[in-house]
């Protein structure tokens, strides 16, 4: 995978030196080495995160663009990494041309064809409910909603912004301004 994306990067940007890290030790080697690097892709998924927790505040010191592209649990890597400003979590399920241009800090509008429709109301107020911290038995043992009222509304937010559980979904909508 490490090679693929390294020479999807070289074809498109040419200019652009490409290193790629197989290992957590690697990553701690090199930035104990400071080396100068412009960008640091990590390519993870949320159960491999954790190894990277301790090393969070050395990623912080380094002057240079993190990305960290995971996919899944987008919400609890951005939980960890949402104090260091030169940190961004992604989604693996965007094509090179849309991940060159976050690399490049563009603005770009990444457009989810998923997306049918908006949220209703029902919809709306379970997501914020869940945004507030609330759990989903919580939100079932408060009498505001039915299970099954849950159930559908978490299917069709998650449908709706593209994700695989409810956390990356509020997250969404907090990037986006929706709660």
């Amino acid at each position: 995978m490490q090679e693929l994306l390294k020479n999807m990067f070289t074809m498109y940007r040419p200019s652009w030196v490409v290193d790629t890290i197989n290992l957590l030790s690697e990553v701690v080697i090199r930035i104990n080495a400071n080396k100068k690097y412009d960008v640091v892709l990590i390519d993870t998924s949320y159960k491999h995160f954790v190894h990277y927790i301790p090393y969070l505040k050395n990623l912080e010191t380094m002057k240079c663009q993190i990305v960290f592209m995971t996919d899944e649990n987008i919400g609890e890597i951005h939980y960890y990494t949402n104090n260091i400003l030169n940190c961004k979590v992604i989604n693996k399920n965007m094509t090179i041309e849309q991940l060159v241009h976050i690399i490049e800090g563009d603005s770009i509008e990444i457009v989810d064809t998923r997306r049918l429709g908006g949220l209703n109301m029902l919809e709306m107020s379970v997501l914020m409910e869940l945004a507030k911290g609330h759990s989903i038995d919580f939100l079932c043992n408060s009498q505001k909603f039915t299970n099954t009222e849950i159930e559908q509304s978490i299917r069709h937010i998650n449908a709706y912004f593209g994700t695989s559980h409810y956390l990356e979904a509020v997250y969404k909508a907090y990037t986006e301004k929706l709660i």
